[in-house]
């Protein structure tokens, strides 16, 4: 079985949105630099009728989990498979007052009431670094207009799962709860990204899902 018919299998299960799974499959792929893939999740998110501006996000917030040589690269690759994006940007001119407020306030959405904690944290670890977290990934990134910010956490999800990061994982699982979705819902998308997943990263999948489990979907 080749790519394209491994990940359609993925996307295509029973009770999910296939095109919102490619999303999840494109963003997690480019993060861990597996750029065939990238490719084949695009084809696929536009076959199953995703817009191509939230595509076009999707490679773009890789910025935020895997730097920007990745997302320059995805955005290359989406670009090959589907052609050059339409002139124009979702994330018209933003002062850098409106950036702040909208960096904390994505902050809070996905913390919740362990921002405070979260932040503190990270300035723990490098002084400053909590500021530079804030303007650089959640102001500029993770704020912008073109995709809501449930998905965007349940992209971050499946880039974590792949990637084997247990810790951020638990926290952007949350943010993506936080946000709209229900447990079943995150273990679907990181159900979707296991044929992608080495030895450590189905550990770290495996964990996730049964903590979920232990979750009630909310009615």
């Amino acid at each position: 079985m080749d790519l394209h018919q491994t990940l359609a299998l993925a996307v295509n299960r029973p009770d999910g949105d296939p095109g919102w799974r490619s999303l999840g499959l494109l963003h997690a792929a480019a993060v861990v630099g597996r750029f065939d893939a990238v490719g084949v999740a695009a084809r696929l998110a536009s076959e199953h009728q995703v817009e191509r501006a939230a595509i076009d996000e999707a490679a773009l917030q890789v910025v935020a989990y895997g730097g920007f040589p990745r997302a320059l690269e995805a955005l290359t690759v989406v670009a090959h498979e589907l052609g050059q994006p339409p002139q124009g940007s979702a994330d018209e001119a933003r002062s850098p007052e409106q950036l702040s407020a909208d960096g904390r306030r994505t902050w809070d959405a996905i913390y919740a009431g362990n921002a405070e904690r979260v932040l503190a944290q990270l300035d723990g670890l490098l002084p400053g670094l909590d500021r530079l977290v804030l303007e650089s990934a959640y102001a500029r990134i993770l704020s912008r207009p073109g995709l809501a910010l449930g998905w965007r956490e349940l992209l971050g999800v499946a880039a974590l799962a792949l990637a084997g990061l247990p810790r951020p994982l638990e926290s952007h699982a949350r943010g993506a709860i936080h946000n709209g979705f229900s447990p079943s819902q995150v273990q679907d998308m990181l159900l979707t990204c296991m044929p992608l997943a080495d030895a450590h990263a189905r550990s770290v999948i495996e964990s996730a899902v049964a903590r979920l489990s232990r979750k009630v979907d909310p009615k």
